[in-house]
């Protein structure tokens, strides 16, 4: 099955929506579970992730590093900020590259039939910030990779 990503700007803000073949329990999973994250976050061409940190607890850290297929190392933390479990996953983003300033990251989970739609909000950014369009086309690969994990019937799902 071909997953349907969108992902756009509005304004300062990147929003996105992917259908999942899952129910919302299995995706909050998928974003919330170490293993997990590790097994479908990434790809050898592009980057990968690994070493995630994270618990489904407001107010924790969360951490994973991050691998660029140049072999360049970088990391990516935050702050778990809102956990509606299999509903909503809002965390603050901070990568280690360039300096970029921290935004937040929202995850909304809605059961459909069949499965889940899940909409991402990447919100504050600031003007002038390469970062926007950095994201922009980031996240189009981790939404696509998500969809891979449930959408293809040769994938293990999580």
């Amino acid at each position: 099955m071909t997953e349907r990503v969108r992902v756009e700007v509005a304004g300062l803000e990147i929003d996105g929506e992917v259908w999942l073949a899952a129910p919302p329990a299995r995706v909050f999973r998928a974003l919330t579970t170490p293993e997990l994250l590790q097994a479908w976050w990434g790809d050898e061409a592009i980057y990968t992730t690994h070493d995630w940190r994270l618990s489904a607890d407001v107010g924790t850290p969360w951490r994973c590093e991050v691998r660029l297929r140049n072999g360049r190392r970088h990391h990516i933390a935050g702050t778990v900020l809102e956990v509606v479990p299999e509903r909503r996953l809002r965390i603050s983003w901070q990568p280690s590259w360039d300096g970029l300033p921290q935004t937040e990251v929202s995850f909304e989970l809605e059961p459909q039939r069949g499965g889940t739609r899940l909409a991402l909000r990447h919100s504050g950014f600031v003007p002038d910030f390469s970062g926007l369009e950095t994201h922009r086309v980031g996240w189009p690969w981790v939404l696509r990779w998500l969809a891979g994990a449930f959408n293809e019937p040769s994938t293990e799902s999580p």
